[in-house]
């Protein structure tokens, strides 16, 4: 074991967050639900079409506007299916312009039917053909009151773009009053249902939110020690475990700091537990503040003893720091311990990972650990590493 001499503080962190422009969960899910829901409607459009037409003998009385319109149909159900959603890690601007786009489409799809089915109620004097352009213009208006609720003005608009032309069209074409009124009142209906299911869907929206927000809290506290803010031993763990592998695969250096406070015990006994506790989070945020790079990890591995992680650092540098802390440590009172004024020492055991010797992680943390107890064996207040 090598002891060492007196050094300057140095820095020192645990994991940080790393912000981004991604797209919001909520936003992100209203994409996936809307192209599963876009993918379903489009070949009813070109069958529903084809069974007006032929009823209506327009490919015999019309034949280039039936052709014209079909195959108007055919080419929207095509892109239709063609429209891939994103990734996860999109940025939101990207998601909002396929939506936008995916929504640029439904309304065109809507109003090349609403004006196809008004032609055909006007031109076609068979009433089987009126009455399937009829039917089929308020089945697509209910499909979008109920399978496009995500964003209410684009599915209004949908709806009135497929109903409005056929509600005037018969109208125009004289249809019985009784029909009219009928389908006047079937269109506040669409428009009703329409609203309830817009609310609905925030309101499940707002539930997963909930349920997200949730876990991802869990998550967090099963990864952070609840007195102190830092990583807890089980993420410590999983953490060495990776970089140790990393290490000996790739041979990016690593090196680990174990760290104890000296006779914690008697501060404990001293100044009660409530203000021992407040030492703790002093000293966490001591250490964190000094070990703050983004390939560092401080944890608190239990009671007084803390870990870190340095990834890319050799051992000597790890020493070097690890030094430096305890030096600056050992001038300065912790003051904030509940308004008493503590001293604290800190004994320090630093290992590097060596293929030949450490054949796992464990190995590693045995070697730092043996290096504590050596300084603890050597007077405490020090800092003692491994021998290579």
């Amino acid at each position: 074991m090598h002891r060492a001499g007196m050094g300057t503080p140095m820095s020192e962190t645990i994991d940080r967050a790393i912000s981004s422009a991604q797209a919001a969960p909520r936003l992100l899910q209203e994409l996936r639900e809307t192209l599963q829901r876009l993918r379903l409607g489009g070949p009813f459009y070109v069958l529903l079409w084809l069974l007006a037409g032929v009823a209506a003998d327009l490919w015999l009385r019309a034949p280039v506007a039936f052709t014209l319109i079909g195959v108007c149909f055919g080419g929207l159900t095509v892109m239709r299916f063609r429209i891939r959603g994103l990734p996860d890690d999109s940025d939101e601007n990207a998601v909002r312009g396929r939506l936008d786009f995916i929504w640029a489409l439904l309304l065109v799809n809507a109003g090349v039917w609403g004006a196809a089915a008004a032609w055909l109620l006007l031109a076609a004097p068979e009433e089987s053909a009126r009455t399937v352009a009829a039917i089929s213009s308020y089945a697509f208006a209910t499909a979008f009151a109920h399978n496009f609720p995500m964003r209410l003005r684009h599915a209004f608009a949908a709806v009135f773009l497929i109903y409005l032309p056929t509600l005037i069209a018969l109208v125009a074409s004289g249809a019985r009053y009784e029909l009219i009124g009928v389908s006047a009142l079937y269109l506040l209906y669409v428009s009703l249902a329409l609203r309830r299911s817009h609310a609905e869907y925030l309101q499940r929206l707002d539930l997963e939110d909930e349920l997200r927000e949730q876990r991802d809290l869990f998550q967090q506290q099963s990864r952070r020690d609840g007195l102190t803010g830092l990583a807890n031993r089980r993420r410590f763990s999983s953490a060495l475990e990776d970089w140790s592998m990393q290490a000996r695969t790739h041979g990016t250096p690593l090196s680990l700091l174990i760290l104890d406070l000296d006779h914690f015990k008697a501060i404990n006994d001293q100044h009660g537990h409530a203000r021992g506790d407040a030492c703790l989070r002093e000293f966490a945020d001591r250490l964190q503040a000094s070990f703050a790079g983004s390939e560092e990890l401080v944890a608190r591995l239990g009671g007084e003893e803390f870990g870190v992680l340095l990834r890319g650092m050799s051992r000597r540098q790890a020493f070097d720091r690890a030094e430096g802390f305890r030096a600056g440590l050992a001038e300065a009172a912790i003051g904030a311990c509940n308004g008493a004024s503590v001293q604290l020492r800190v004994s320090v055991g630093v290992a590097a990972f060596e293929p030949h010797l450490h054949h796992d992680a464990d190995a590693l943390y045995h070697a730092a650990d043996t290096a504590l107890y050596a300084a603890k064996g050597s007077g405490r207040n020090t800092v003692m590493q491994a021998d290579p």
